[in-house]
């Protein structure tokens, strides 16, 4: 039996007329002004909704977030970023607190595992980004992200995803932001 992969990510907004609308994260190849079209035209205020994957057999899976899902090469799943108080416990903590503010969900939408930079490496700063460059040739087909050293710092350093282990590999390259 074919496994549902994702085609495309979306997060989803209402306007004050009560109209949703859907933009298209990932998988969607048209400019971002197309893919925003939508959404822009919706009245003030708009309320965001979630994030949902769109999979290949026609489902929508509701993620439990409002933060930008980023499509695996695989498409088994999807890393998410998540910026202090995006996605907190009913407490306000965070669920997955910074510097370790990343994880990857399944297709069907349930948590796989939080993503964490190795021991030792950059505690005070936070995962600030996909990686949208090259890295080095061992890391050829793998999806990146990219850290930063402190709080305030830009993300800088590259490291790549291997899709079944929470912990990242450091690349050794380094990316101006």
């Amino acid at each position: 039996m074919n496994t549902p992969r994702i085609a495309k990510t979306a997060l989803r907004k209402r306007g004050a007329n009560g109209v949703e609308a859907v933009v298209f994260i990932d998988g969607d190849n048209r400019t971002g002004d197309k893919r925003w079209a939508e959404v822009k035209a919706l009245p003030q205020p708009k309320a965001e909704l979630g994030s949902e994957l769109w999979l290949t057999d026609g489902r929508q899976i509701k993620l439990p977030f409002n933060a930008l899902p980023w499509i695996l090469p695989d498409r088994t799943g999807v890393v998410v970023l998540f910026e202090s108080g995006e996605y907190t416990h009913s407490d306000g903590s965070d669920v997955f607190p910074k510097p370790n503010n990343a994880a990857i969900y399944n297709a069907d939408g349930s948590l796989r595992f939080q993503l964490r930079l190795p021991d030792g490496d950059y505690r005070a700063g936070r995962i600030g980004g996909i990686h949208s460059g090259s890295m080095p040739s061992r890391f050829d087909g793998m999806m990146g992200v990219v850290a930063a050293t402190h709080p305030d710092a830009p993300p800088e350093w590259a490291y790549a995803i291997d899709p079944n282990s929470p912990e990242l590999i450091p690349t050794g390259q380094w990316v101006r932001w």
